[in-house]
């Protein structure tokens, strides 16, 4: 926010203050001066000239030759030009407020400079037509020695907490509560005559939980101008072009008092009714710039009369409603909007203004009578008009300020430092704070504080104690060292996984790839998921995205994944191994917070190899991915297994996945995830291209990955171990995993490892028969093993597989 140094000085004295000492100090309060600078600084770069001749040249154009340091061709459009006459001249290279002056061609002749209005200049005066200099001022002369007061203007960054802020008065505040210095008010004078404003308009609120508050004045026989100087100059230092005296009055009151204010000609609002009510979705609404806007947010406060909206509360008047030359009589607004409804609609429409911004933010209910006081007591004093007595307020639900229990001793001990109740109560009460002591004998340390409802950020205690901080020498208070707690604390299991799998993927040679959080919703077509797919039925909508790409909340990391991998193939990189540790997102219904999940994702596709004599390069298949989960399993010390996917659960779960290349990952017989190989649907679908070969995807659900993973350390046996091999004949429907696991299932035999080395179909085999080749390797804890001991052992194992599996010895 941009605001002139003069103008906070009619609110605080800052006389004996250097510019830099004030910029310095709001600073320290939280206010952040970015830019200091004279406002006037570019004048020492403007000339006197006069004017030597001056001839037509086309329709609208007059060519004169003007004499500062040196004569010049100027082309001017301005219609009080003339010979002889004084002006200020910008000569080629000077740096205006409106921009750097360059030499110009216009209509075939070269301007050499431009002659200047006071507007240009940022100067009051001379609203139509170049400024005339007077008579008696030296040609050439910089026009800094007509002006040489400096007219100092800050740029404040304000927080969006600190909607009071954005205003002379509240600027001026936070000053002067700093400075321990008195706050000047501006008396209000109204001479009211006339009809009273209730017989000649008009306020009905509908809706009372969007518009909490909303109050009018009328101003009657003025006439519609321009502003004065002083006015339209105290705009300018805060960046704000002077239209018309009914206009720039609401923007100086704005800027004064921080109330977005809006002029309705009176005459135009039919039934002389202000009716504010919601307008739904898809409503047409024309606005003052001239745009015909569809509205689109699911409420949006309209301010109608009898017949029409005349404005969309809080963000812009309608066209129909602006105040022409021709006006006698305006209806002064000023109002108190939700600020989320405000948000909503400014965000739907792509609007941004004056009035939103500080709407948005947070308005206080309190401040529309005083806002539209003072707009009428200034309107009336330009314009001749006359104040309509009393003033229109609709205040449906008044809202009572907030009050809340402070102590001076919990002040101390929060900052670390003490500050005497006396200033307490002197600083709380500079920024409108209320302290009543709870108890007369407790000796102050105890207050009852009511919170000015113009600081909606004020809501708690340790609230008021930040104020005190940054209010009561902010320097001073002691820099410590914050004390760590004696013993190490230990992270969360969740972070310490996250870490540890980050270090082995990187050590298995997967690089780690950094997704958003937000995808294009078309992922639930190229992934072919049914329509109760649960990433399609708890899919997380996003109300305003970005762009369509970005419009959904992932419920899943292999699109990301997909993404990535495409943009290294078109960089001709086709062997990538990727691994992204993050975020997935399922809905949990409406108005409720979507469930997030930390998951892994696994992508592997390429080739694998170096392609040299001694590492043959050779495609990626289903076992390699299923190593690497293996080996993140080894590393968590958890019992995984695989169950192959049906192709049922191919067809209802898992589309994007080839049968026979895809399985569910168990951990200690819980669902941790998935794995597979995409099928060619779904690489085409995603744009992969075929030349990229395989490409493999897991996702592990992090959340039920066990916490207690620790395996108990079995020391090695100083007893020599026994291989032997066992070829069975086992049906195409027992799984090589079942035939593991049931081997090793009886803990009476010293069986320490079970390794398959071949499998063999087809030939002379039965039909529907596979053999496998296992070798199993004995070894105790206790005793050298016997051959007599290993034959009875392997007769148990073999007598128990053909049991429980129905497979036998092939012969």
């Amino acid at each position: 926010m941009r605001i002139g140094l003069a103008w906070l000085g009619d609110w605080v004295e800052l006389g004996d203050l250097s510019p830099a000492q004030v910029a310095e100090t709001l600073t320290m309060v939280g206010l952040e001066v970015e830019d200091l600078f004279d406002r006037l600084a570019h004048l020492e770069q403007v000339l006197v000239a006069r004017v030597e001749t001056v001839a037509p040249h086309g329709r609208h154009l007059s060519v004169c030759q003007v004499t500062a340091q040196e004569t010049v061709t100027v082309l001017t459009g301005a219609p009080n030009v003339r010979v002889g006459a004084l002006y200020p001249l910008a000569p080629v290279g000077a740096n205006l407020p409106l921009g750097l002056v360059k030499a110009t061609t216009m209509a075939g002749l070269v301007s050499e400079g431009v002659l200047c209005s006071a507007q240009e200049l940022g100067l009051p005066g001379g609203a139509a037509g170049l400024l005339e200099l007077p008579a008696t001022t030296q040609v050439g002369a910089t026009l800094k020695n007509l002006y040489p007061q400096a007219d100092w203007a800050l740029d404040i960054s304000i927080t969006p907490n600190r909607a009071d802020a954005l205003s002379a008065r509240g600027v001026a505040r936070d000053l002067a509560a700093a400075l321990n210095r008195p706050l000047k008010t501006p008396a209000i004078s109204l001479r009211e005559s006339g009809p009273p404003a209730s017989q000649l308009a008009q306020v009905n609120i509908e809706c009372p939980d969007f518009c909490w508050r909303y109050c009018g004045r009328i101003v009657t026989n003025l006439v519609i101008g321009p502003s004065p100087d002083w006015l339209a100059f105290r705009l300018a230092a805060a960046g704000i072009r002077a239209i018309n005296n009914a206009v720039d009055v609401t923007n100086y009151v704005m800027l004064e008092l921080g109330l977005p204010l809006h002029a309705f000609d009176l005459a135009n609002l039919a039934g002389s009714q202000i009716n504010v009510r919601l307008g739904k979705a898809g409503l047409s609404f024309t606005t003052l710039d001239g745009q015909t806007r569809l509205l689109k947010a699911p409420e949006n406060i309209l301010i109608c009369d009898a017949q029409k909206p005349v404005a969309l509360g809080g963000i812009m008047g309608g066209e129909n409603s602006a105040v022409e030359a021709t006006a006698k009589s305006v209806f002064l607004e000023g109002a108190c909007f939700d600020p989320r409804a405000i948000r909503r609609t400014a965000r739907a429409q792509g609007m941004a203004t004056d009035a939103s911004y500080r709407f948005e933010r947070g308005q206080d209910p309190a401040l529309p009578p005083l806002a539209v006081d003072r707009a009428a007591e200034l309107l009336a004093s330009i314009s001749g008009g006359v104040v309509a007595p009393g003033r229109l307020d609709a205040y449906p639900k008044v809202r009572e300020p907030i009050k809340v229990f402070f102590s001076p001793k919990r002040c101390a001990s929060v900052l670390g430092v003490t500050r005497s109740t006396p200033e307490i109560e002197r600083v709380l009460g500079a920024i409108g704070v209320g302290l009543t002591k709870v108890d007369p004998d407790s000796d102050g340390q105890l207050f009852e504080a009511s919170l000015p409802t113009f600081r909606p950020d004020l809501l708690r205690e340790v609230d008021l104690i930040e104020e005190v901080a940054r209010l009561v020498d902010f320097q001073g208070l002691p820099a410590t060292l914050p004390k760590p707690p004696a013993a190490a604390q230990k992270a969360p299991f969740q972070f310490r996984l996250k870490q540890t799998l980050r270090r082995e993927l990187n050590a298995l040679g997967l690089t780690e790839h950094l997704g958003y959080s937000f995808i294009n919703p078309n992922f639930q077509e190229k992934l072919s998921l049914p329509l109760a797919h649960p990433w399609r039925v708890k899919l997380v909508k996003i109300l305003n995205p970005l762009s369509e790409d970005h419009g959904v909340l992932r419920p899943c990391l292999t699109p990301g994944l997909l993404a990535a991998l495409r943009l290294n193939q078109s960089h001709g990189r086709w062997s990538v191994a990727l691994f992204e540790v993050g975020a997935t997102f399922h809905s949990l219904g409406q108005d409720r917070q979507p469930l997030e999940q930390p998951s892994l994702g696994l992508l592997w596709a390429g080739k694998f190899g170096e392609g040299t004599w001694n590492d043959p390069e050779r495609s990626v298949d289903f076992w390699d991915l299923k190593g690497v989960v293996e080996a993140l399993g080894e590393m968590g010390g958890l019992d995984l297994s695989f169950e192959p996917l049906s192709s049922d659960a191919i067809d209802q779960e898992y589309p994007f996945y080839e049968l026979g290349q895809a399985a569910r990952i168990l951990a200690g017989g819980r669902f941790l995830g998935h794995l597979g190989s995409l099928s060619p649907h779904t690489r085409k679908a995603f744009g992969l291209k075929e030349a990229g070969g395989t490409v493999l995807v897991a996702e592990l659900a992090l959340s039920s990955w066990p916490e207690s993973t620790t395996k108990a350390f079995v020391g090695w046996s100083s007893y020599p171990g026994v291989y032997r091999d066992l070829a069975l004949l086992a049906p195409d429907t027992v799984s090589a995993q079942a035939i593991l696991d049931e081997a090793q299932a009886d803990q009476a035999i010293p069986l320490t490892k079970v390794t398959i080395f071949d499998l063999y179909q087809g030939g002379n085999l039965p039909q529907g028969h596979k053999s496998l080749a296992l070798r199993l390797f004995f070894q105790s804890q206790e005793r050298t093993l016997t051959d007599e001991l290993v034959n009875g052992y392997f007769n148990c194992l073999v007598a128990r597989l053909a049991d429980k599996l129905k497979v036998a010895p092939r012969a």
